[in-house]
């Protein structure tokens, strides 16, 4: 899978084939995720990125109907797990546009310095 969050938020298949991911919160659900590829996001953090200062009355429930829809999305149950530490998108950072753009500005940045 592969996530684009630079622009407009795009995610494609392991083939290239685009995946409708539908609903804001969980299009932001998904790209708060994406951030943080690979690591847990805290329950606390999910809520206020997807919801900010008016979450719902049951928090935990609401975020874990959000991760659901997410799941079926993505047409892969185990695509985001759940921790004690929150959730985690099961993802190589080097799938997220975001994170390939880092790596690369700073290997242009050491070449740079490197007179390279």
């Amino acid at each position: 899978m592969q996530i684009a969050v630079l622009g407009p938020l795009e995610v494609r298949d392991d083939a290239g084939v685009p995946v409708d991911v539908a609903g804001t919160r969980v299009r932001t659900l998904l790209a708060r995720l994406a951030l943080d590829a690979g690591r847990p996001v805290g329950l606390g953090v999910l809520v206020d990125t997807v919801w900010g200062d008016r979450p719902p009355a049951d928090e935990t429930n609401a975020l874990q109907t959000l991760v659901s829809r997410l799941r079926r999305a993505l047409g892969d149950a185990g695509a985001v797990l759940q921790s004690q530490a929150g959730y985690r998108l099961v993802i190589d950072a080097a799938e997220v546009d975001a994170h390939r753009f880092e790596r690369l500005a700073g290997d242009g940045a050491a070449a740079l310095r490197a007179a390279d």
